[in-house]
């Protein structure tokens, strides 16, 4: 194990003594590498006729030659030996490369030493290697203006390097070779360094296990495992069942992590003694874009109890997948993942929630999860086993609904979230153009159906998680013939109109007779309410989620502009089929409501003189504001009978 630290010299020396001081570190003195080189090349003779560019390139060849040294000078130390190595050019080394511990040293005081040969190197200090290295690399970070740096040090050596809780990382890996090198140098990198790290090769057939093996000939804590291709599911069972840590954790071949995840998920993992410990993550997109996740968290520290953790799970406040995740391995491993279903991370975390096992998580993204073109162990281009989810949330949605009526919700969200998957995996192959032409199109159509039975007897659909998102694919995949509108299901949804007096007689006839040809009137009561006309307006909009005193307002409005009290009470049944976004303050309304609310108005606006803000047709949009118009109108209109139950 090599320790490096850098910044400035002065305080990496006083850390590097520290460590060989109270640990069995080893030391390797660049400083003194760098001035037997310098001697020998009779530097300080040669730098008296050297301009400025001169000694930078001088130093450029020295560095190289410093670099050399220090790896032969690692070769002679003991493969179990800590190496700790000061050196302030680390981060424009080869070096750094192969540190497992970096030391960012910090001082806040000047100081001029230049006979000191490493403040030489500093000084003439040119990046020839362009690097992405930043703070992100540092493991730990050192100011000589901390009074408590040693304490700060100890604590953090003794937790990450002596620590005697193990952590078994299991990495599935399956034709990967390209990607292999980065994902398993980001797991050897971590600060938390207790670690049994198993690579199971399932039986790629590219350089994969060559590269495993070669991984594991530079760290003792890699264990090569070749198996016959048998998929995700089943590689990740078996690396529960070699698993020899305390802790467990999934991470996917393709994907990195930053190096301080499995330290962070433990000290969490302690402190709530939860069962899993979950992070955010990064989704590094096909076009180059960079999504972080954690803005999408809400900030929930513990979920534990059956009903929270059920509901945690349908919103999405524990992400589905398996890879983000540290687990106590005592409270999974009697749970494996299921080969037989499609999503098995899906899965498997419902089980967890199921179970009972608590979570603890941690809104910080320390995974990189990379999408890639190429086949890997999930496959790309979807095949028909993509429906079949279908199947397991209908089976969840009645599995969870069984357990109580207080589950609806959740084992609503549950089928939501599993037909949209459906739907966006389809959607996403449709636009990139793999799909055969109806390829899936009556599997797709089934599925539309089904998610729009769900919405259309929902009590409420803003519960459903990007439901305007959803809508727009549904309306995507209708205009470019991918399922056939005139196949989804639709119901009838009672509704109350009401025609207000700024239409006179004759278009009060009109208005009646236009509404007559788009839905089914139940009844129809033109009334005079005279001087109960503003009461009447006042209650209609009173519980209609409007901004305070704009009743009053529009109430005012109508009696100042129109003599007439004279209003039209239309009960009536609309086929409605399809949501659409209204605005923030309505949400979702049913399309056919809003189309025939939107025909009306914009049809009288240009008959009417001196038109009056929203003074045409009122229309309930959903079943609360159908419930409450319904009886206001039971109590102001003579003779009016209205819907016993407006329950769709």
């Amino acid at each position: 194990m090599i320790v490096g630290i850098t910044g400035n010299n002065r305080v990496g020396k006083e850390i590097a003594e520290y460590l060989i001081e109270n640990y069995s570190f080893k030391y390797l003195d660049v400083d003194q590498i760098l001035k037997k080189i310098l001697e020998q090349d009779n530097y300080y003779d040669k730098e008296k006729n050297m301009n400025y560019n001169s000694k930078i390139l001088y130093f450029m060849k020295i560095r190289n030659k410093v670099d050399d040294e220090i790896m032969a000078n690692l070769a002679h130390f003991r493969k179990n030996d800590i190496v700790v190595i000061n050196y302030s050019n680390l981060e424009d080394s080869y070096i750094f490369s192969n540190c497992n511990l970096v030391i960012k040293a910090n001082s806040n005081q000047y100081h001029s030493c230049l006979d000191n040969g490493m403040e030489l190197l500093q000084k003439y200090r040119v990046k020839s290697i362009e690097s992405t290295y930043n703070d992100s690399f540092y493991h730990l970070k050192i100011n000589d203006t901390d009074s408590d740096w040693k304490d700060k040090l100890q604590e953090y050596i003794d937790y990450n390097i002596y620590n005697d809780k193990k952590v078994t990382v299991v990495v599935p890996i399956y034709n990967t070779s390209n990607y292999l090198v980065r994902c398993i140098k980001s797991i050897t990198n971590q600060t938390y360094r207790n670690l049994e790290i198993i690579l199971i090769d399932d039986g790629s057939t590219d350089d994969s296990l060559k590269i495993c093996n070669l991984l594991a000939e530079a760290d003792s804590r890699i264990k090569v495992v070749h198996q016959q291709n048998c998929g995700l599911a089943e590689t990740r069972n078996k690396g529960i069942e070699l698993a020899t840590g305390e802790y467990i954790c999934f991470f996917d071949s393709d994907d990195y992590v930053e190096n301080s995840m499995i330290e962070t998920l433990m000290k969490t993992a302690e402190k709530t003694n939860a069962d899993v410990c979950e992070s955010s993550f990064y989704i590094h997109m096909k076009n180059g874009d960079i999504k972080d996740v954690s803005c999408e968290q809400k900030g929930v520290k513990l979920v534990e109890g059956h009903l929270d953790l059920i509901n945690a799970y349908s919103d999405a406040t524990i992400l589905i997948p398996a890879w983000d995740k540290l687990y106590k391995l005592s409270s999974i491993r009697n749970i494996r993942f299921d080969k037989t279903c499609f999503k098995e991370d899906s899965d498997y975390i419902y089980r967890l929630c199921k179970e009972d096992k608590s979570f603890a998580l941690v809104n910080i993204p320390f995974y990189h999860y990379v999408k890639r073109k190429s086949v890997s162990l999930t496959g790309n281009k979807i095949s028909s086993e993509l429906f079949t989810l279908q199947d397991w949330g209908k089976e969840k949605y009645e599995e969870v609904l069984s357990q109580g009526e207080e589950y609806r919700d959740a084992a609503e969200k549950i089928l939501y979230n599993s037909l949209v998957h459906i739907i966006r995996n389809y959607m996403r192959d449709h636009k990139e153009g793999i799909l055969e032409k109806d390829e899936f199109k009556k599997e797709l159509q089934d599925v539309i159906n089904n998610l729009m039975n769900l919405l259309l007897t929902a009590n409420n659909v803003k519960k459903f998680r990007k439901l305007d998102e959803v809508l727009s694919i549904i309306n995507t995949l209708i205009e470019d013939g991918k399922i056939d509108k005139n196949k989804m299901p639709s119901i009838e949804l009672p509704c109350i109109g009401i025609l207000w007096n700024s239409l006179d007689e004759n278009m009060m006839k009109e208005a009646v007779g236009l509404i007559g040809e788009k839905v089914s009137i139940q009844e129809c009561i033109p009334i005079d309410l005279k001087d109960k006309y503003s009461e009447f307006i006042n209650a209609i909009y009173e519980d209609n989620h409007e901004f305070e005193g704009i009743p009053y307002i529009k109430a005012s409005t109508l009696i100042d502009k129109y003599d007439s009290n004279t209003i039209v009470i239309l009960n009536m049944l609309v086929k409605v089929s399809n949501y659409m976004y209204f605005n923030k303050m309505k949400g979702f309304m049913f399309e056919e409501v809003a189309n025939l609310k939107s025909f009306i108005r914009k049809y009288y606006k240009h008959k009417i003189s001196n038109y009056a803000y929203d003074n045409i047709f009122h229309l309930t949009v959903d079943n609360d504001e159908f419930q409450y118009t319904n009886e206001v109108c039971k109590k102001y209109i003579k003779g009016y009978q209205g819907a016993k139950n407006g329950n769709k």
